[in-house]
């Protein structure tokens, strides 16, 4: 799986734009630890500048950032290369060189439950893939204890996948589930298409994993959303809809996660959109995900084989709905039909989202990433018909595979972000710091 850059998001080339270095606590230790991470984050952000462009960038003094970027370098989270371009630097005389986000030893990862597989990805810090695993698995009908050992066995397959290909820290590790989940103790509140309901499961990772590293647990369009945000899209307000088992939703206001108060926000699959409509495994009737879920789209597709999908547990995801487009390439009138109805409440939903958040965009992501060529039509005009005109949102269909575990992963690099001081040196230090 190949994963886009971080986008360069455009940014005042202020102190503020990063995080200022103005109004610190007097501990000298933790100012220096600010200033490494805001040193870090703009590289990420921005993207490879010189050391005069990140004393542009951050507000603080050449002398300051010089030995910033020689603490960083020693640590093996930013290298130099090449000289500066136009774009970054245009002083007259000898090009200055450029500096940029490097990390390949810190590995993050991010793991996915969901009703019929596992999936994890390791990122290093430059958010390059360094490792990936899927594996089915029917969570439904095996013992939890046993999906919480499988979960904990993929995260330690992949941290150690992540070790051989030359990791030697870990930052965390991410763990999406479809469900709330409460942010205090990372207990699975309720996952409806799971069938749990109070499940422990960041203390039983952490007992299996014993572990050196923190470990995060959160909703699965949470994750997702994140991705989006920071790889994809240049919107602090974006709503991002995944489209699994179930259907939720991760909802980004001014660049931060809506959650509520706890932890509930995003479960817009419940949305009650079809009056005395079909009965939804979260106990209500005519819930958004009885009409746009994947057993919804099964059922509608391919009735003849629904019944038999859903219950092999063999089949992926993906390849259940690539029979679902495969019949819709040969021009089967039944599956285009069921498609062209699919989309129209596809994109009802869409417009409630999008009147309710005011939203820049909404990314469809999921199975919705598959089908997308045959519901675009009928999701755009029930959209268009649905939301307000002076709303400004758009619609997109995501790039990103494995979003979730992706976002998971991000997240988990934060730390490093918040506190590079975390990472040793990977090589003795130097006296004197080199000034430009």
């Amino acid at each position: 799986m190949s994963v886009p850059s971080p986008r360069t998001r455009p940014r005042p080339t202020t102190a503020r734009a990063a995080g200022t270095a103005l109004h610190l606590p007097a501990d000298q230790a933790v100012v220096r630890r600010h200033n490494l991470g805001m040193v870090l984050r703009l590289l990420r952000d921005l993207g490879p500048r010189s050391r005069a462009g990140i004393a542009a960038a951050s507000g603080l003094g050449k002398p300051t950032v010089s030995s910033l970027v020689a603490d960083l370098t020693e640590r093996g989270l930013v290298r130099e290369t090449g000289p500066a371009g136009a774009t970054d630097d245009r002083r007259v005389g000898r090009p200055a060189t450029l500096v940029e986000l490097d990390g390949r030893h810190v590995a993050a990862v991010g793991v996915e439950l969901n009703v019929d597989y596992l999936a994890a990805v390791a990122l290093d810090l430059g958010g390059r893939v360094v490792a990936e695993r899927r594996r089915l698995l029917d969570a439904v009908h095996t013992p939890r204890g046993r999906v919480v050992s499988a979960l904990a066995r993929l995260a330690r397959e992949t941290v150690a996948d992540a070790a051989a290909a030359g990791a030697t820290t870990m930052a965390g590790l991410s763990v999406a589930v479809p469900g709330v989940v409460d942010q205090a103790d990372g207990r699975l509140r309720l996952a409806p298409n799971l069938g749990w309901r109070d499940v422990p499961v960041l203390e039983r990772l952490q007992v299996a994993l014993d572990a050196d590293y923190p470990i995060v647990v959160d909703n699965e369009a949470n994750f997702a959303a994140l991705a989006e945000h920071r790889l994809a899209h240049e919107a602090d307000n974006l709503v991002c809809v995944i489209g699994e088992t179930g259907v939720g939703a991760g909802i980004l206001i001014d660049g931060r996660l809506l959650r509520g108060v706890n932890g509930a926000s995003g479960e817009v699959g419940h949305m009650a959109v079809v009056p005395d409509g079909l009965p939804c495994g979260c106990g209500g009737h005519g819930c958004w995900e009885t009409v746009v879920g994947l057993r919804a789209l099964l059922r509608a597709a391919l009735p003849d084989r629904a019944a038999e999908l859903e219950a092999d547990v063999s089949v992926s995801p993906e390849e259940k709905v690539a029979l679902v487009t495969d019949r819709a390439e040969a021009g089967d009138a039944a599956v285009l039909a069921a498609l062209d109805r699919f989309g129209y409440w596809l994109g009802l939903g869409a417009a409630n989202l999008a009147n309710l958040f005011n939203p820049e965009v909404i990314v469809l992501t999921g199975f919705y990433r598959q089908i997308g060529p045959w519901v675009r039509a009928s999701l755009d005009a029930e959209f268009a018909a649905q939301s307000r005109p002076s709303g400004g949102c758009r619609i997109e269909l995501s790039d990103l595979e494995l979003s979730p575990a992706l976002g998971g992963a991000l997240l988990a690099a934060d730390r490093i972000f918040d506190d590079p001081t975390l990472v040793s040196y990977q090589r003795p230090q130097r006296k004197g710091a080199r000034h430009e």
